[in-house]
């Protein structure tokens, strides 16, 4: 009965007549049922997020919280602030339940909870900003994007980044809107608590948080926006962000890893600034275009939104997410290496924007009488493209990874395909709040169905999981030596004593003076590795059939296979 008053509510705009315990209820369930559910279906991922959760598993086997390794090699790409949440989860959620490992799903808990916070806040953003209407759309608007649903089943950095950066900006927002809203001055503690999160961003994933916000107040003031930098208190503030953050830096410099930490902020921060880095390059433009696909929901609306934006301009609240938004989207585009996620911060702003566009088509004159042209309507329809070619590349992937167009595959695409010309329609006669429920609702519905009944399919990618379960079957725990084949979720699955070499000499040579017994070998290598055992005295057999199967990390298809050594 809820549901169905919250969407019928939806459909005629009566948000308000929505009690605030509800929508708690309605965004709380929903949250549940995108992030929570399905964590323990999709296996661990190449490479960050197993690399992530290897390195968090040692941090606990060695009781070392301030240096993070990954097998021997020191892995300091982030500061320590998410293994160390990926750690309390593990810990606790194994003591909780008493179990005897710790399950996959523990390590991605951080994420999903952040996802759930940064719905929530987002929701909050677009109330305190609009109204209850566009701050409840936006919310849904996030949720049903496929990036946010995909990097809550992650375990790494970007959903905790999400969730802690919505909140300093959120905190931001009633710091500068405090006298135009008549609210009372926010207080001191409300003003440190913003230094804090922001301490805490940092100590996630670095000067991320920090450089948009700054572009979001610089651009700000441009635009000759009062901003009253007193109210920020920034001595005081900048002191306690130093005092949170410098600890573990200190530690870091005190021990043996001091030249690795200033090359890795080196090659991961400054050089992505001016150069490709990990072959992550792509041109100008390349986040616009696919936000199609990653943020479909929000971007479907993107013609409107910009017109909308255009024609309020001078609205405050529209300036002030503009500011937040456009200028670090520009700089994410400028800069040579790119990753879908770098702009997932950004996607709450147009969230909300995109909801006020929404429920201002509805009830302004103004801006219906402007989208009336033939033009305008034609060109807002294109986005629904953006479902079609989802659906496109759910079926490719289907036939080329997994099983040819199974039911699953066809009944997932038709409701992208269906969503989007519905979606074209409606954008087209300018029903925007169809579009968004349509979108919305299909969205959550495919995207949950493709984590549940896709993974399984797709075996062919999988390698890591069939040598692992090749390996249980045969009952082995020795430690393993890995050649050519040497992906981080077979590191994870086979432990921390696991060793990696490049080469067959040096396999030969820690073999002999290891004395290991097993070794996990790409085929490429197999003939003279086959040469230097006989002429060292080793005896190989294979314990099992060949693995053949797609590396997805490096686009190529491999054949593995693990074998006994017999010295």
């Amino acid at each position: 009965m809820l549901f169905s008053n919250f969407w019928l509510n939806m459909i005629n705009l009566n948000i308000s007549d929505l009690k605030y315990f509800n929508i708690k209820i309605i965004l709380g369930f929903l949250a549940l049922i995108c992030f929570f559910s399905t964590l323990n279906i999709v296996p661990p991922l190449d490479r960050d997020e197993s690399r992530y959760i290897q390195a968090t598993v040692q941090m606990l086997e060695t009781k070392d919280f301030v240096n993070i390794n990954f097998l021997e090699s020191p892995r300091l790409k982030k500061p320590p602030g998410i293994y160390w949440l990926q750690a309390i989860s593990a810990v606790g959620i194994k003591n909780i339940f008493f179990l005897d490992s710790v399950p996959i799903w523990a390590f991605r808990i951080p994420s999903a909870i952040g996802a759930s916070v940064s719905i929530w806040v987002t929701f909050l953003l677009g109330q305190f900003l609009f109204g209850r209407a566009q701050g409840l759309i936006a919310a849904l608007l996030l949720m049903s994007s496929p990036i946010v649903i995909m990097e809550s089943h992650i375990a790494k950095t970007d959903s905790v980044l999400l969730a802690l950066f919505l909140c300093a900006l959120y905190i931001l927002v009633k710091i500068v809107f405090y006298e135009d809203k008549k609210l009372p001055k926010p207080s001191d503690i409300t003003v440190f608590a913003f230094w804090i999160i922001m301490s805490f961003t940092f100590l996630i994933k670095g000067p991320i948080a920090l450089v948009i916000l700054l572009l979001t107040i610089i651009s700000y003031k441009v635009l000759k926006e009062p901003i009253n930098f007193k109210d920020l208190k920034p001595i005081m503030g900048i002191i306690l962000f130093m005092l949170i953050i410098l600890p573990w830096f200190i530690l870091i410099n005190s021990g043996n890893n001091n030249d690795v930490l200033f090359n890795t902020i080196k090659k991961d921060m400054l050089l992505k600034l001016v150069s490709v880095q990990e072959s992550h390059g792509a041109p100008p433009g390349s986040y616009l275009l696919s936000s199609m696909l990653t943020a479909w929901p929000i971007a479907l609306f993107i013609i409107p939104s910009a017109l909308w934006c255009f024609k309020n301009k001078d609205n405050k609240s529209v300036k002030f997410l503009l500011c937040s938004l456009i200028p670090s989207w520009l700089f994410f585009e400028i800069i040579p290496t790119k990753l879908l996620h770098y702009v997932l911060p950004l996607l709450p702003s147009f969230a909300i924007l995109t909801a006020a566009m929404i429920i201002s088509s509805v009830k302004g004159i103004k801006f219906r009488s402007i989208s009336e042209n033939y033009i305008f309507k034609f060109l807002s329809a294109l986005p629904f493209l953006g479902g079609a070619i989802i659906a496109a590349g759910i079926i490719y992937i289907g036939n080329r990874y997994g099983e040819g167009l199974t039911l699953s595959i066809l009944l997932i695409a038709s409701i992208y395909l269906f969503s989007s010309f519905l979606c074209g329609y409606f954008l087209y006669i300018k029903s925007f709040i169809k579009a968004a429920l349509v979108v919305i609702i299909c969205n959550i519905i495919a995207l949950k169905l493709l984590i549940i009944l896709i993974p399984n399919q797709l075996q062919k990618i999988w390698i890591s999981e069939r040598i692992y379960s090749q390996i249980q079957d045969k009952n082995l725990s020795e430690v393993f030596l890995l050649l050519g084949y040497s992906e981080p979720s077979l590191i994870f699955r086979l432990g921390s004593q696991t060793k990696i070499v490049s080469s067959n000499n040096e396999a030969i040579d820690l073999i002999l003076n290891k004395k290991i017994n097993y070794i996990i070998i790409e085929k490429f290598y197999l003939d003279q590795f086959k040469k230097l055992s006989e002429k060292n005295g080793i005896v190989i057999n294979a314990i099992g059939n060949s693995i053949l199967g797609f590396n997805y990390s490096k686009g190529k298809n491999v054949e593995v296979i693990v074998m006994y050594l017999n010295q």
